[in-house]
């Protein structure tokens, strides 16, 4: 019982494991606003510099979040803005992930139970 739990647990692990970074499309605004303030984006400027703001906002002609470490209120003038691109998750990967994870899991069991059964032919 307690392997189920095991098995379980880093299943659930990986769900949200694996996620990238997807441009969004449309003006800056619009991408933004989709997002409804909530998650990451990566904000590339005209200038090439790039920000990472989480909750981000459109406030006026700018994109408004918090950057860095520790996080400060950061704003874009939309104007500004090349790109958008905020963190998904991937299902590709996170699949894979967990795939990869019930198969290593899996492995790990046969071979336990292999070695126990023979470990008591002796």
């Amino acid at each position: 019982m307690r392997s189920i739990h095991v098995f379980l647990l880093a299943l659930c692990m990986t769900a949200g494991a694996c996620t990238s970074w997807r441009m969004q499309p449309g003006p800056a605004p619009e991408a933004v606003a989709r997002l409804n303030g909530t998650g990451t984006v990566r904000v590339t400027r005209r200038d090439m510099s790039v920000i990472v703001m989480s909750n981000p906002q459109v406030v006026g002609d700018s994109i408004v979040g918090m950057a860095g470490d520790p996080p400060v209120r950061a704003a874009v003038a939309s104007s500004d803005v090349q790109r958008i691109d905020a963190r998904r998750v991937s299902a590709t990967k996170t699949g894979g992930l967990a795939i990869g994870t019930v198969a290593i899991i899996s492995v790990v069991a046969i071979a336990a139970a292999v070695a126990a059964l023979l470990g008591d032919w002796n």
